[in-house]
């Protein structure tokens, strides 16, 4: 394979996307860390990060999104790792009960941020 693998990219194509610069607290077995993020969808995160997890790890994410009082914690699955364009990786949230408010909160924030000012 070139620079980057890929788990199944289609959910990465169907959700709308935001590019979004915002400090997220990661956290998988092995490390916690913090990392900025490059874009933003209701079904994943993109971490810009020079030391990427195993694809299929499991991990978890805080988010502070701009605009909201709470932070959101998502468990996902690492499903793409690349090194060129940019250094980082995929994170695909979980979409279970415990998720629900988190999620509707990223949906909202990522509706607001990709409407033209």
């Amino acid at each position: 394979m070139s620079a980057g693998t890929s788990g199944d990219g289609a959910d990465r194509s169907r959700a709308q996307r935001v590019r979004a610069r915002i400090e997220a607290a990661y956290e998988d077995p092995l490390r916690q860390v913090f990392l900025p993020t490059l874009d933003l969808s209701e079904s994943g995160v993109f971490l810009l990060s020079t030391e990427t997890p195993a694809l299929g790890s499991q991990a978890q994410v805080v988010l502070e999104l701009p605009g909201h009082e709470a932070f959101l914690r998502l468990r996902g699955t690492v499903t793409r790792a690349q090194i060129e364009p940019v250094a980082g990786f995929a994170l695909r949230f979980e979409t279970d009960e415990a998720s629900a408010e988190a999620l509707q909160a990223l949906r909202e924030f990522v509706g607001r941020e990709s409407q033209p000012e």
